[in-house]
């Protein structure tokens, strides 16, 4: 099978793993290597190509060896012709035995140009197969790619779960003392544990989603990462993605699209297959053999032949109940399908493609409107919690500047993994998310 690789210049640069934190790059090269599915995907390409030789194509001889014995004992009643009269010779248990053993060749050497056909469409089939396993990594990297983002996600979660957990601690230890001191009345107290609870609860569901989409991810390299492994939050966004030549790139390398038309190839050697079967068939027999029978009643007691024997057979089916008019009608409509959906195919392919850049361009705009709303929210919060530190806002007012800053902080990280997984679409539709190894 061919080699896939990942092109590394897509995934980006300065993300190498260290220590238990996994770089987005060592997670595809576990999952190219270890996922199951992509496994059996190249068993199957394996498989097509052990069964792409001539001889599976009909091209070459059989050859057999044969040997066997006879035996008989019978009641024999016999009336010979002879002069002046018939002779009568009738016996009870009549016995004969008889020997052969003999090697026997037998090959096809016209059979409408069929078998020619037949080993090119198998070899098509190992190129179609390669292209299915092809598509296959391209799934299975981008679920790999999905899910490295959301566990990045849910890390961020979890950081800025425990980070308004600590906040919201500080508080409540405040309005306590506040309250123990007689500045405060109970109310603020009981806002602060109320606030620290709901928190708390926010943390432990981060905790767990992180833990789970963890999981997930370790599924997909067939559980290749250790025990508590670790996965990196830095993003790279690339901000110079060209349409013009993701369009002209994915004219050729997407892979759908090589799939279904290694596909309409093979649908045209079978209906050459099909044709085939309205010429004749030629075939030539050999064989060399030793044979021996033995009677002990009849006209021949004994015989004994070693030798050649060899010949040549020309089949032409004259009518074969329309069989092969329907097969070769069949095989036309199947290759007209094959064409329909290539052409199907690449309509689908433009609306993939015009559908991924305006979800592109949809998630960078959204990008920048979180970074502006970034530095609105980071302002307003630290202002308003000096001002609470002053005792000049309330907690209502402290609260809502703090959840607004969390959920900035949540909103910015999820655009830019959006913005990122945007590309990686972009990529795969065009095609250049793996490509074969030229060195292999």
């Amino acid at each position: 099978m061919k080699q896939l690789f990942i092109l590394c210049s897509i995934i980006g640069v300065g993300l190498a793993a260290s220590g238990q934190e996994y770089a987005l790059e060592k997670v595809l090269e576990l999952a190219l290597k270890n996922n199951h599915n992509i496994k059996v995907s190249q068993n199957n390409v394996e498989m097509a190509e052990n069964s792409s030789g001539a001889g599976n194509a009909g091209m070459l001889p059989t050859v057999n060896v044969n040997a066997g014995a006879t035996y008989s004992n019978q009641d024999m009643k016999l009336e010979l012709l002879a002069q002046p009269d018939p002779i009568a010779i009738e016996r009870d248990g009549a016995q004969s035995t008889g020997l052969n053993a003999g090697v026997g060749l037998n090959w096809v050497v016209f059979d409408g140009m069929a078998m020619f056909r037949n080993y090119d469409k198998l070899k098509l089939m190992v190129d179609l197969e390669d292209a299915k396993t092809r598509a296959t990594v391209e799934s299975t990297l981008m679920q790999v790619i999905s899910m490295y983002y959301m566990m990045a996600a849910a890390k961020n979660n979890k950081n800025v779960a425990l980070k308004a957990v600590e906040l919201s601690n500080d508080r409540m230890l405040r309005a306590k003392s506040n309250y123990e001191s007689g500045g405060s009345s109970s109310l603020n107290f009981l806002s602060a544990q109320v606030d620290l609870n709901t928190d708390s609860v926010t943390l432990a569901n981060a905790e767990a989603n992180y833990a789970q989409s963890g999981n997930s991810l370790n599924l997909l390299t067939g559980y290749q990462l250790p025990m508590g492994f670790d996965i990196s939050e830095e993003v790279s966004i690339n901000s110079s993605m060209d349409y013009a030549e993701l369009e002209k790139q994915s004219k050729t390398n997407n892979a759908q699209l090589v799939n279904i038309e290694y596909a309409k190839l093979v649908a045209e050697k079978d209906a050459q297959i099909a044709n085939s079967g309205y010429l004749p068939t030629i075939s030539v027999n050999a064989d060399y053999g030793f044979r021996q029978q033995n009677n002990e009643i009849g006209n021949l007691l004994e015989s004994q032949n070693l030798g050649y024997t060899a010949g040549i057979t020309l089949s032409y089916p004259i009518f074969q109940g329309s069989q092969r008019k329907t097969k070769a009608k069949n095989a036309q409509v199947q290759l007209e399908n094959q064409e329909e959906l290539r052409l199907n195919t690449i309509d689908q392919l433009k609306t993939d493609l015009n559908n991924a850049w305006i979800d592109y361009e949809k998630n960078f705009k959204i990008l920048g409107m979180n970074e502006r709303n970034l530095k609105n929210a980071e302002f307003n919060f630290n202002r308003t919690r000096e001002l609470y530190q002053l005792g000049s806002v309330t907690n209502v007012e402290f609260r809502t500047a703090q959840i607004n800053f969390l959920r900035a902080q949540i909103s910015i990280t999820n655009s830019k993994y959006q913005v990122r997984l945007s590309e990686f679409e972009l990529i795969r539709v065009s095609g250049l998310l793996v490509q074969p190894d030229q060195n292999k």
